[in-house]
């Protein structure tokens, strides 16, 4: 329609320049006129053609389009039809689908149900394992786990005893090649006593017997009795030629009564109840047998002694913890004993030379600051102990160290509950370097070479890497606070523990500490308790000397005899003494 349209235009345009040829054409202007016309019709003409071309395509296009248009609109219609039909199928699958539904959440709720109590007699049933390897664990446990005293060993258990000691292998006794020991005869200037010995008829026939002069088989026995000594002190008195005036010798405080117990039986009173951990009442009795019942010592009288000699010994135990002030190395430990039914603390400071004692109703900080011993030492002394975190208050200067076997036993438990390879590890690392330190001390070494030191480091990091990863695995486990808490200690206070390690001077273990004290645990099982505080000190009192005395050679009992005669030993001839 629109070429229709543009050929009658163009047509329209043709008839009037036609016509304009027409009116005027006249010579040249008109040829000229004529030619310019006739170029623009053939111009418009081929024009007319090339639209013509382009039309006919458009025309041939618009078909196409129309085809693919008609394809178009079946598809949609068939399409829509499937529409249909997937709607229908939809609507029947969400039904489907809801009646699966609910099946399905019924189906849920009694798994759920179910799962729940599965998962309830799962948990009881871990935890009735639990509690199982909690208890057998606890069974299992002995002093060589976490240092409980054998007397808290259960009934029907067998008492275990640390020992760090190896077995040699050997039979007990005497080795072979070992020299017998026993007594020799006495020389006859030492003879006092001769018991003759013989027969009044012969022991086969029953003749009678004649003596062989000279002929005799002589043998020695050598023992002692008690003497009763009733001595009477006589002090002269005198007139003064000068003055005049009356005087006589002084008495001795020890004298004041009318009558007394000497020296000699106050200090066997103090070396049973003192060294030999016996009763009050067995003390009394054991005395008058001793004595063939001519003395009967009073029940008063034995607890006198005890507090008159710890009277006598203030200054001898002033001289013992100033002494313990100026020690390069010092070990300090403490324990549970009973005071009228309570519990209460005696306490132990020294080395190998001296021992401190003290007894207080408590074993909190207040009895550390009465002793008046951690707050006063310098940064010159090493403590040893058994991980007392009081220990590392900012105001303390000394150093710690750490009993390193305290630490293996922790390592024991570890092992035991847990059965982690790490903790057995660690224990085998640390007791077979503390055997490397004792061959090195045996051959006049110093300390370890840098090599061993950082083999040692690095082993130990080796360890301590696995045991984190191992424990972080098992925390809902009854035994991985302990682990942890293990684990911690060697990040923490690794320095602490194994400065042994890089300074052999410095001991492993605080076991001097806990022999020192074992002597009060003897005299728990003997008396029980002790009556009150005042008593306990006392008896502290008493054991710092006597301790003190027997670390140096002297023989406690005479030391005790010394006392009572008063005239104690003093710290300087206790230390000067030549064993």
């Amino acid at each position: 329609m629109y070429l229709d349209h543009y050929k009658d235009k163009l047509l329209a345009e043709i008839h009037e320049l036609r016509s304009r040829v027409a009116l005027y054409e006249s010579d040249d202007v008109i040829a000229a006129m004529k030619d310019l016309c006739e170029k623009r019709i053939r111009g418009i003409e081929g024009r007319e053609k090339r639209n013509y071309d382009a039309w006919i395509k458009a025309v041939e296009a618009n078909r196409d389009l129309k085809k693919e248009n008609t394809r178009i609109r079946n598809e949609k219609a068939t399409l829509k039809k499937a529409k249909e039909r997937c709607q229908t199928r939809e609507g029947q699958l969400k039904r489907e689908v809801e009646r699966l539904k609910q099946q399905n959440a019924t189906v849920t709720d009694q798994r759920d149900e179910a799962r729940k109590e599965n998962g309830e007699k799962d948990r009881q049933i871990e935890a009735l394992k639990e509690e199982i390897c909690r208890l057998k664990a606890q069974i299992d446990h002995d002093g060589t786990t976490n240092g409980i005293p054998t007397s808290q060993t259960p009934a029907g258990k067998k008492k275990v005893i640390p020992n760090s000691r190896e077995k040699s292998g050997r039979k007990r006794g005497g080795q072979e090649g070992h020299e017998k020991h026993f007594l020799r005869a006495n020389p006859e200037e030492a003879v006092t006593e001769t018991e003759d010995h013989g027969l009044d008829q012969c022991p086969h026939c029953g003749g009678e017997l004649t003596e062989l002069e000279g002929q005799a088989v002589e043998k020695d026995e050598t023992d002692y009795e008690v003497k009763i000594i009733r001595k009477r002190h006589r002090f002269k008195e005198y007139i003064c030629r000068e003055c005049g005036k009356r005087v006589r010798a002084p008495i001795p405080k020890r004298l004041k009564e009318e009558n007394q117990y000497g020296a000699n039986i106050q200090a066997m009173v103090l070396a049973l109840l003192d060294l030999g951990f016996i009763s009050v009442k067995r003390t009394r009795d054991i005395t008058i047998g001793m004595m063939d019942r001519e003395l009967r010592l009073s029940e008063g009288f034995v607890g006198k002694v005890q507090k008159k000699a710890a009277r006598m010994l203030k200054d001898f135990n002033e001289e013992v913890k100033a002494f313990c002030l100026v020690q390069k190395i010092l070990y300090w430990d403490d324990t549970v004993v009973f005071m009228n039914t309570a519990r209460a603390c005696f306490r132990f400071y020294g080395n190998e030379k001296v021992a401190y004692y003290r007894a207080h109703e408590s074993k909190g900080a207040e009895g550390i600051k009465d002793d008046g011993i951690l707050a006063n030492l310098t940064e010159k002394t090493t403590l040893m102990h058994d991980h007392v975190k009081y220990n590392y208050r900012k105001e303390f200067l000394f150093k710690n160290i750490e009993c390193v076997q305290h630490l293996e036993r922790e390592l024991e438990k570890v092992s035991r509950d847990s059965q982690h390879r790490w903790a057995s590890e660690m224990k085998e690392l640390i007791s077979t370097t503390i055997h490397r330190r004792k061959d090195h001390l045996r051959k006049g070494k110093k300390g370890f070479t840098d090599e061993e030191t950082n083999r040692f480091e690095e082993r130990m990091e080796q360890i301590l890497t696995k045991g984190w990863s191992q424990c972080m695995k098992d925390q809902s486990r009854y035994y991985h606070t302990d682990e942890r808490n293990c684990l911690k200690k060697f990040e923490e206070y690794r320095e602490n523990y194994f400065a042994w390690v890089y300074d052999f001077e410095l001991p492993t273990t605080n076991n001097l500490s806990e022999s020192s004290l074992r002597m009060t645990k003897t005299k728990q099982k003997v008396s029980g308790q002790f009556l009150k505080v005042e008593t306990a000190r006392e008896f502290a009192a008493v054991r710092t000397y006597t301790e003190t005395c027997r670390r140096n050679g002297v023989n406690e009992y005479q030391a005790l005899q010394r006392l009572m005669a008063g005239n104690p030993y003093t710290l300087d001839e206790v230390l000067g003494h030549t064993k």
